[in-house]
């Protein structure tokens, strides 16, 4: 009987084991789906952007100092109804709307919930201020499921999103970015 009972034992902490190991992998692979996607469409923004980069049009995008933020109760302008030809500042308005739509999930919904996008993202656009060829940033910050303080204490030095996905231990632990940067010129 003691024989038994202890194998019932050992067979238990194993399958606590595994149910452990189980949850560990699914959150690490919504993490990984949403690290992938927050690729996708950062790297898709800034080839519309290469596309767009006639003259000083660059400056619709990050704005006249160089910087544009929103995240997602903050929307880019709306996007202009151009069907007979589009000028690059309404290419621009067009680009960032997709783009900040398909940040927030519009083209996945689920009983009118828009399912398919990060969660809650701040994206943050930078460059030259005058809109000329350069060095050009998209950096995407978004809030990841485990709070991983030790992960952020002086990593990077984005500012992006910051104190916007603070865990109990208030330094940004819920925060996961991702930043890619491009010259983009004639």
């Amino acid at each position: 009987m003691l024989e038994v009972l202890i194998s019932v034992l050992v067979f238990s902490i194993g399958v606590l084991g595994i149910a452990a190991l189980q949850l560990k992998a699914k959150q690490s692979g919504y993490e990984a789906v949403q690290r992938t996607l927050a690729t996708s469409l950062a790297t898709e923004l800034l080839e519309r952007m290469r596309l767009n980069s006639s003259g000083t049009s660059l400056i619709n995008y990050v704005t006249a100092n160089g910087t544009q933020t929103f995240n997602s109760s903050t929307p880019p302008a709306a996007a202009p109804n151009c069907s007979a030809g589009c000028t690059s500042t309404q290419i621009a308005a067009l680009d960032l709307r997709n783009f900040w739509d398909a940040l927030n999930g519009a083209s996945e919904t689920r009983n009118g919930n828009q399912t398919g996008g990060l969660v809650n993202p701040t994206t943050c656009i930078s460059g030259p201020a005058d809109g000329s060829p350069g060095t050009y940033t998209v950096t995407i910050a978004w809030r990841g499921q485990a709070d991983l303080a030790w992960s952020n204490q002086g990593v990077n030095a984005s500012t992006c999103g910051q104190g916007s996905y603070d865990g109990p231990s208030g330094t940004n632990g819920y925060r996961r970015i991702l930043s890619i940067t491009t010259w983009i010129g004639p």
